[in-house]
């Protein structure tokens, strides 16, 4: 049997994969009192009019293959969204409606970098980018991210890259909360200006925004250059709670690129099921979902002030919670593993090992907001009574 090179390089599970495999020991008793702060699914439903939407479409008529760029009425909407949000003209036919924004970030290497190719990849960083690159035989070219410069790290002189392809970024930032200044995303699409490479620019959480605050996201095409090296990603899941549709967009408005991305879509599966997309259509127009979801910020926005107090009495540092449903705290000793590991085994609470995301996330644990708000205070109840100490 041969099997690709490729895997060789995955010499670890999946974050989450090795969290269930540690699940897996518990008892059914035990894994119901477990409180989990882990995976970033959010918790409270879909909303009622993108549910309906999803179910009059798919009983309205026999749905056979939809189109491997998506639906056009949800481009549409997605580009007049685009312009309310980010101020940014984009045409229907530079936008893609994918399979999950886990899926498009995967696949955009197969279509933009060769084997042997740099990419740049943030550290911490959300797995996927870094699976990619490894599966790919990529070189990686790690940006080390730290509190001192907030998460921002300085980008490589030109000299210390060769055969620059792709430039990673994910702002607000997962898993750090973090967004980035106009200013360091500028540089990043001048450096692949400079290179002939394509910046990938993940969104997901720009429009999820506990308590209802101001976002400080922003588009790559908001940047000058970014239409010619920009390629950005964004999500239904995460705002709108469709976490189980995967549905997510990829937006090119480098005419070639985009040419390339559809020709790599149009063989690489058969489009997005129209019900999905209808319920994308919904929460983008739907009059009623901006109460909804106004709602629910409301709700996250209370998680988010039990979480952040919670740790900071504690003692744990932390930043994050306010672009993202997301926690990233400092502990007093580097082997976060072993830290996530006794947080579960002695006091049933999961929280994410910080360097599941890489080494620069070592010492540092995340914590969503994805629980109930009694079950925040419990979590941080029972995390009280562990003690975390350098032997």
């Amino acid at each position: 049997m041969r099997i690709n090179r490729g895997f060789s390089a995955w010499n670890r599970p999946y974050l989450f994969q090795a969290m269930e495999a540690t699940l897996s020991s518990f008892s059914p008793e035990e894994r119901a009192d477990i409180i989990s702060l882990g995976i970033g699914d959010p918790d409270l439903p879909t909303p009622e009019p993108i549910r309906e939407a999803i179910i009059r479409e798919h009983r309205s008529r026999y749905h056979g293959y939809p189109t491997a760029q998506g639906r056009l009425d949800v481009r549409t909407a997605l580009a007049e969204h685009y312009y309310r949000r980010f101020n940014v003209n984009i045409d229907p036919s530079m936008l893609f409606i994918g399979p999950g924004a886990k899926s498009d970030l995967f696949d955009l290497n197969a279509v933009f970098s060769n084997p042997g190719d740099t990419v740049i990849i943030l550290d911490p960083a959300y797995p996927v980018y870094r699976d990619a690159a490894e599966y790919r035989g990529n070189r990686i070219h790690y940006l080390s991210g730290s509190v001192e410069n907030n998460y921002q790290p300085p980008l490589p002189p030109d000299g210390e890259l060769d055969h620059l392809a792709l430039v990673y970024l994910c702002y607000p930032n997962n898993p750090t909360g973090v967004t980035a200044s106009r200013t360091y995303v500028a540089e990043a699409v001048e450096l692949a200006q400079r290179h002939g490479a394509m910046v990938i620019m993940d969104i997901a959480y720009a429009d999820f925004i506990p308590g209802n605050g101001r976002s400080d996201a922003f588009s790559i095409f908001d940047i000058p250059g970014g239409d010619a090296v920009g390629i950005e990603v964004g999500s239904f899941s995460k705002p709108f709670s469709m976490t189980g549709d995967r549905l997510s967009w990829v937006a090119i408005k480098n005419p070639k690129a985009a040419a390339f991305w559809h020709r790599y879509r149009s063989n690489r599966d058969s489009g997005v099921s129209n019900y999905d997309q209808a319920g994308g259509l919904a929460a983008l127009v739907d009059p009623a979902i901006q109460a909804i979801q106004h709602k629910n910020f409301a709700v996250y926005g209370r998680r988010a002030r039990i979480l952040r107090d919670g740790l900071q009495t504690l003692g744990y540092p932390m930043i994050g919670l306010d672009n993202t449903p997301y926690a990233w705290f400092s502990i007093p000793i580097q082997d976060d593993l072993l830290a996530a590991h006794r947080f579960l085994t002695e006091a049933r609470v999961i929280v994410t090992a910080g360097s599941g995301f890489g080494p620069a996330g070592r010492g540092f644990l995340r914590a969503t907001l994805f629980q109930p708000e009694e079950r925040l205070q419990e979590a941080i109840l029972r995390m009280q009574s562990i003690r975390l100490m350098e032997s």
